[in-house]
């Protein structure tokens, strides 16, 4: 004998007897439902927004959740992380970042790979060195730097302000670029300080690559994601 359960199962499954007419309903209002919620959530969202001042930084959140450029790309991947930062802010963030890596000609998926391993893209982040910030810059190191760019300098406010520290950060590492005219030297110099990478070379020892393998090893991914992205597009 047929269990009664699993006739009774492949019955309701059967072609004859799927709600066919219920699923349709279900297409046609679904879109209706979705947009008839979804319109005034959005609409309160930007009241919100509009009554802090803020009504284009609102609708330039909502853009770059699908922006396709580079841009959109940078900011989608800082939405992954616990920034400590509000909406308005990761949406300057991803902009700073995109500008400042196109300022000194780096690819910005590569400071990504480097803010991802130094502070996984917490602002408040302070290491057991007492580097701070999104980049982890040391405060000796972070106070010269600022007084080469014109910086006004005030390490308790000023350090992990997102801004001032990418800024900061993305002039060290590109000036260590061109000093070292090798990304993964640059690399450990960030990491481990010029002076100390210099001496190492210029007596010929071997230099630290764990922290530069690490960085680049995240960087190629990104960039494969991009890659395979392209191609995606294309097909």
């Amino acid at each position: 004998m047929t269990d009664p359960f699993l006739a009774r199962g492949r019955r309701l499954l059967s072609i004859k007897t799927l709600p066919w007419k219920s699923i349709a309903k279900f297409f046609l209002t679904f879109p209706l439902v979705l947009i008839v919620c979804y319109v005034p959530v959005t609409y309160m969202g930007y009241e919100g927004y509009q009554g802090q001042g803020n009504s284009g930084s609102y609708w330039n959140t909502v853009l770059l959740e699908f922006d396709p450029s580079i841009k959109g790309e940078i900011y989608r991947f800082i939405q992954g992380f616990r920034t400590g930062l509000s909406d308005q802010e990761e949406v300057q963030l991803a902009e700073l970042i995109y500008a400042e890596s196109h300022k000194y000609g780096c690819d910005p998926r590569l400071v990504l790979a480097l803010i991802m391993v130094e502070s996984s893209f917490y602002s408040k982040a302070i290491s057991s060195k007492g580097a701070k910030g999104l980049m982890q810059l040391r405060p000796h190191v972070a106070k010269a730097l600022a007084q080469e760019v014109g910086i006004e300098w005030n390490e308790e406010t000023v350090i992990y302000d997102p801004e001032v520290n990418i800024t900061l950060g993305l002039y060290y590492l590109s000036r260590l670029i061109l000093q070292f005219q090798d990304l993964k030297v640059a690399l450990a110099a960030y990491n481990f300080g010029p002076t100390f990478i210099r001496e190492r070379l210029e007596q010929g020892m071997p230099l630290p690559t764990r922290y530069a393998n690490k960085v680049l090893k995240k960087y190629r991914k990104l960039s494969q994601q991009e890659d395979h992205t392209q191609e995606m597009k294309a097909l």
